[in-house]
């Protein structure tokens, strides 16, 4: 099949930590033979080659200046939900430059389905390319699109219409789908829920202990493992508060974070009331280092809470844990519980409790037996069924649905 993909994330260049998961997926197509060619917004940083095996870039420009271009790739949201006000002129030069861009490469290849991740602003994209061509149109929900609609009332006629346009509507988690019906999305609706790949998380021990030496931590000290970007709803502020409060219990107990956002003077003024050493900040890191820092945790934290009308579809960075043997404590919000099936692979607490968080903190940090099976139930899972060859299986499946 040949697909026309949009985007307004993706990988930059190798070992860019940017949607990592939406290189995944278009890879992974790419790999059975299909052709993917992905649109995308231009980007200063961009090194990729126009043509990687059977995926074909294809970048718009919106921009006056190829060195200002300040949207997509997660840098055009504030706190990863508002639309920063300085962008909004841009809005309407996007829509038509990547409808443009569709256009033109829809009239040279005849394409089978166009395939939009999130539904703002790629899905309303996609819609016109869609209707003009005649071609079948899925939509792929990733969490904050679905906010910025809840939030933006002005914009549920325009997802509206792409929702009816659409053949399908895939989504990490029900409470997606169910978000997503409220505002309008019927038909075929699809809980397709991410993979991850242990071979991609790997580690040579001396990369994890160069971690280990990085972050002053010392052989006896109980790691646990916080990664994503800092902003309200992943429930860092949280997750430091519990890491404080489980030290009074066990006081070799120490956090790392990894990611940048927003919050981050914010969350660094908050670990800084605790003792020296708690809590350490490493950063962005690259993909390719991603697997050292699996390597070091002793538990995976994946605290999120409903915040500012959002809350996360089904953060990748579970599956991630559990593809590296790491066993999860994570909040009943979103995807996140059906990913701990009766706690086999881990723990689930409240939404911001930070008491009932602390706690699980404890009993794993005590038990490092019954952390290593849970990490062993966790990776045969993702293995089984939670990796990026199922996933992709079952969304062709759904183009050939759409396109019959």
């Amino acid at each position: 099949m040949n697909i026309l993909a949009l985007t307004s994330s993706y990988p930059k260049f190798d070992g860019d930590a940017t949607a990592p998961f939406i290189a995944s997926i278009t890879e992974h197509v790419a790999a059975l033979g299909h052709t993917v060619h992905l649109v995308h917004p231009e980007h200063a940083d961009w090194t990729r080659p126009r043509i990687e095996g059977n995926v074909h870039y294809h970048a718009y420009r919106y921009s006056p200046s190829r060195a200002w271009t300040p949207w997509g790739y997660a840098q055009s949201l504030e706190e990863g939900v508002k639309l920063r006000r300085r962008l909004y002129v841009l809005a309407p030069i996007v829509y038509a430059s990547a409808v443009r861009t569709c256009l033109r490469l829809a009239a040279k290849v005849p394409f089978d389905v166009v395939h939009a991740h999130w539904l703002i602003p790629n899905g309303v994209i996609a819609t016109q390319v869609s209707a003009r061509r005649d071609v079948p149109l899925v939509i792929s929900l990733h969490g904050s699109d679905i906010s910025v609609v809840e939030r933006k009332r002005w914009l549920e006629r325009p997802a509206r219409r792409a929702f009816s346009r659409a053949s399908a509507v895939t989504a990490p988690s029900d409470d997606l789908l169910e978000r997503a019906s409220r505002i309008g999305a019927r038909g075929v609706l699809r809980l397709l829920p991410y993979g991850a790949d242990p071979a991609q998380l790997m580690a040579d021990p001396e990369s994890a202990r160069a971690v280990r030496k990085r972050h002053g931590i010392n052989d006896g000290d109980v790691v646990v493992l916080g990664i994503g970007r800092f902003v309200r709803w992943k429930g860092f502020d949280d997750l430091i508060a519990s890491v404080g409060a489980a030290r009074v219990d066990v006081p070799n107990l120490k956090l790392v974070l990894v990611g940048d956002g927003d919050l981050r003077v914010e969350l660094q003024a908050q670990a800084g009331l605790l003792a020296h050493g708690a809590v350490s900040f490493a950063g962005m890191v690259t993909r390719d280092e991603i697997g050292s820092y699996f390597a070091t945790a002793d538990v995976v934290a994946v605290p999120s809470v409903h915040a500012d009308g959002y809350v996360d579809g089904q953060p990748n960075v579970a599956l991630e844990a559990m593809a590296a043997g790491k066993p999860l404590v994570v909040t009943d919000v979103g995807g996140l519980p059906a990913l701990v099936r009766d706690e086999t692979c881990g723990l689930v607490v409240g939404e911001g409790d930070r008491g009932a968080l602390a706690r699980a903190l404890v009993t794993l940090a005590r038990a490092p037996d019954r952390r290593a099976a849970m990490g062993a139930v966790g990776r045969a899972r993702v293995e089984r069924e939670l990796n990026w060859d199922a996933y992709v299986e079952h969304l062709v499946q759904i183009y050939e649905s759409a396109v019959r």
